[in-house]
């Protein structure tokens, strides 16, 4: 969770690797979507049922997910929960902040921005419906620290969240203990 160029995609993709877990990006569905010539309104929606769905369906499947997006709207947070709970894993919100607003405009304006994300720093007041999630506990994490020791400082929470949780077991498959990642030394 975080504001377009917080580091989301960057602690993401760090954090598959670690676990290991897939990752899903709203972005790179979102802007299929508008490259098929769905309207920015539709792709939006459209994007984040696709990729709920998409998690549902990777979680079923008994593997780990990690969500690569903000969480802004309550149907996201509605959505992401409910996924959540029908495999009985704890939900595990990271929030990435990059408070230093002259990193984040470099951020935005270098990166190699697929069509669904901003080059310039987004104000939620011109998106009706946005709103901070309230959603707790979770780790929040500035994004303009080493990386290592922020996905180091993100297992540590990962763990802690997820460390008396078994996996449930699904009519006709064994039982399958979490596997707990051990953090990388700084």
């Amino acid at each position: 969770h975080g504001m377009p160029g917080s580091g989301k995609s960057t602690i993401a993709r760090a954090l598959g690797a670690a676990l290991p877990a897939i990752v899903i990006d709203k972005d790179v569905i979102k802007a299929a979507l508008l490259r098929s010539g769905i309207a920015e309104w539709q792709a939006a929606s459209g994007a984040y049922e696709a990729y709920s769905e998409l998690a549902r369906h990777i979680v079923e499947q008994r593997q780990s997910v990690i969500l690569d997006n903000p969480v802004f709207w309550p149907r996201v947070e509605q959505r992401w929960l409910e996924v959540s709970n029908a495999v009985g894993s704890p939900p595990i919100l990271i929030e990435c902040v990059c408070d230093d607003r002259d990193e984040l405009a470099r951020r935005l304006a270098t990166r190699d921005a697929l069509e669904s994300q901003p080059r310039e720093p987004v104000n939620l007041t011109m998106f009706p419906g946005a709103a901070e999630t309230a959603f707790q506990p979770r780790i929040t994490l500035d994004t303009t620290r080493p990386i290592e020791s922020i996905v180091d400082d993100a297992l540590a929470f990962i763990i802690k969240r997820t460390r008396a949780i078994e996996r449930p077991t699904i009519p006709g498959q064994p039982k399958v203990p979490v596997v707990r990642p051990t953090p990388t030394q700084p």
